[in-house]
């Protein structure tokens, strides 16, 4: 083909027809532009096609770990709402000055429970320092994502204050009412007093009375409960934005003809 072109060229110049010669020039220009114009379209077509099978599977290995925590963020939160109505419920009624005391002391204590959530964004978070999340086209699914982490350091740290919050609560009781020493897994039998198992609660009631007459015990117990409720809130606004964006990962998964999985 090169060939044929050089022999028109030449035939054109020894012919002395330099107008004919000129446009044919411009057309072959014309021509080598349009094949590098072809040549970049299915370039770009090429990677174009790349950057789906990327998004592709990025999408579905998203929606694989967001279960996963969306799983073990629901276990937690069903915790943290026994635990926030325990508490306020517990907190009424030994505020109340219509029970009575011995009613009080009976009552059931707290059910603490430091339970963390093991979220994992393995794949998220490499996807953000990668770049790779530029491929998503999605514009929403991009934004949601993007905020993904901020939300969960927000409920990190509201429950790290829960936490800290139970550890109060549970140092200034022991102050109170001194617990039993474990040694070797087992329970050492000497108390605070030189009292023993059988006879605890007789002996405990007078300092239970104490500890429930307490204004900074009251104190410690709304301060845990308010801290769980600020947990609940994030926790909920987590579980919210994680339902967004499982909708709109199936959504582009099912019109790529790709069936997500867990669905």
């Amino acid at each position: 083909m090169i060939k044929f072109f050089r022999k028109i060229r030449q035939q054109l110049l020894t012919e002395n027809k330099f107008s004919r010669y000129l446009l044919y020039a411009i057309g072959e220009i014309v021509l080598v532009v349009i094949g590098i114009l072809i040549a970049l379209q299915i370039n770009n077509w090429n990677e174009s096609q790349k950057d789906r099978k990327a998004e592709n599977k990025a999408l579905i290995s998203l929606k694989q770990e967001f279960d996963e925590n969306d799983k073990l963020l629901n276990k937690l939160l069903i915790i943290r709402k026994k635990q926030e109505k325990q508490g306020r419920t517990y907190l009424q009624l030994i505020t109340d000055d219509t029970i009575p005391i011995t009613q009080k002391i009976a009552a059931s204590t707290l059910d603490i429970n430091n339970s963390i959530w093991g979220v994992t964004n393995t794949v998220l978070n490499g996807l953000v320092n990668s770049g790779g999340i530029d491929r998503i086209q999605n514009d929403s699914l991009k934004v949601l994502l993007s905020n993904w982490p901020n939300l969960v350091d927000r409920f990190k740290k509201y429950e790290e204050r829960y936490i800290e919050s139970v550890r109060n609560l549970e140092d200034y009781e022991n102050s109170i009412i001194p617990r039993p020493v474990v040694k070797n897994g087992n329970y050492s039998h000497k108390w605070p007093g030189n009292y023993y198992p059988n006879s605890m609660d007789k002996r405990l009631a007078p300092l239970r009375k104490d500890l429930i007459k307490d204004i900074k015990y009251y104190n410690l117990i709304g301060t845990m409960t308010n801290d769980l409720y600020g947990s609940l809130v994030l926790g909920t606004d987590l579980r919210n934005d994680y339902k967004r964006i499982s909708q709109l990962i199936i959504k582009e998964l099912n019109y790529r003809g790709i069936h997500p999985p867990g669905n």
